[in-house]
């Protein structure tokens, strides 16, 4: 007899979560598509020539073929659905929770935006005789995201309410006992994994890139491209590594360019734990994360993790190898810090 795994999602919940799932994040979108794909094409003989495709501050100002709604609505209305539908799937495994119930909705909302703003678009030019004619998008606009929130809404409403399940307690290796006087400091790094820091990087070298295309080629606004990459250079650099370092003073997590940082006294923690975390279960992703249960830490991979659990705010985590030790050792400085514990006995008689 197999003993259930009491950290996973139980198997009868998690199947009826991944089919409501599929349902809205999927096979919705792909109705939404088709059906608006059908009456895209019917409408597309009756554009000869270029139509608006891009509104500015004072109306429309790029053009081009029709068609181009037909390959925005497919990017759009089907393949952002099917790239949440896999990631969700194949990244969260087991341990369902709010997070992947949030992403179906986002997937059936950002299908039905595209359907109405690709349709509203080309709706509004119908019959015009000049370009100069075509109006405003304010209106399909309010269309498209009133469409957003009714079908994300219902997609979320219609999926059924499942809570992540915390990761178990890890138990450390050995006992930790501290002297009275003594100091003992545990150091260690949490980083990204090599595949997200390498996709990271590849994307950092392509807004370089473009960045410096676009200065050379003297392409006005250039200087936004280099902005932005140096934005997501300086988040990378920010975000890729922290050094973690648990002391009689409580604990400290900041990052290897100096920020963010994050310091808990000792006076602040109640106790300190290792556990198993799931990122993309239990706090929707890696990085800097707030999860829906009101835990918040730095997340970078799945494995073991230092919970600290605090006076006035919710629990903090950081997943790092050796958290065992890490969090035995921070529990041993909390209750050294706590003081002894009162003794039963009152007095004895004296003789």
């Amino acid at each position: 007899m197999t003993t259930p795994d009491p950290t996973r999602t139980p198997p009868a919940t998690l199947r009826r979560a991944r089919r409501a799932f599929v349902l809205v994040s999927f096979v919705l979108p792909l109705l939404i598509v088709v059906v608006s794909a059908l009456v895209l094409g019917s409408w597309l003989p009756s554009f000869p020539g270029d139509v608006a495709i891009h509104w500015g501050v004072d109306g429309a100002d790029g053009f081009g073929p029709a068609a181009t709604y037909l390959w925005v609505l497919l990017g759009m209305g089907l393949g952002i659905p099917i790239f949440l539908t896999i990631t969700t799937l194949v990244a969260v495994g087991a341990h369902w929770g709010p997070t992947a119930r949030f992403l179906g909705a986002v997937s059936a909302g950002t299908s039905a935006f595209a359907g109405a703003i690709c349709l509203g678009s080309l709706a509004i030019q119908r019959d015009l005789t000049s370009p100069a004619d075509v109006p405003g998008i304010g209106g399909v606009m309010g269309v498209a995201f009133a469409a957003l929130l009714l079908v994300g809404g219902l997609a979320w409403v219609v999926q059924p309410r499942v809570s992540a399940i915390a990761g178990p307690t890890l138990e450390s290796r050995r006992t930790v006992r501290i002297g009275d006087g003594e100091r003992v400091v545990w150091v260690g790094t949490t980083t990204m994994p090599t595949g997200a820091l390498l996709l990271l990087l590849v994307v950092l070298l392509g807004l370089v890139a473009l960045a410096v295309t676009m200065a050379v080629t003297g392409v006005p606004l250039a200087w936004v491209s280099a902005l932005v990459a140096l934005v997501v250079g300086f988040a990378v650099a920010a975000t890729a590594s922290f050094r973690v370092r648990v002391t009689p003073d409580g604990i400290d997590a900041r990052a290897l360019i100096g920020w963010p940082r994050k310091a808990i006294p000792v006076a602040e923690i109640v106790s300190a734990r290792a556990v198993r975390v799931s990122p993309f279960g239990e706090f929707g992703g890696w990085g800097w994360r707030l999860a829906p249960d009101g835990r918040s830490g730095i997340v970078m991979r799945q494995g073991p993790a230092i919970e600290v659990h605090r006076r006035e705010h919710g629990p903090f985590v950081i997943t790092i190898d050796g958290a065992e030790e890490a969090a035995a050792l921070l529990q041993a400085y909390v209750e050294r810090s706590a003081g002894p514990a009162p003794s039963s006995e009152t007095g004895r008689a004296a003789r």
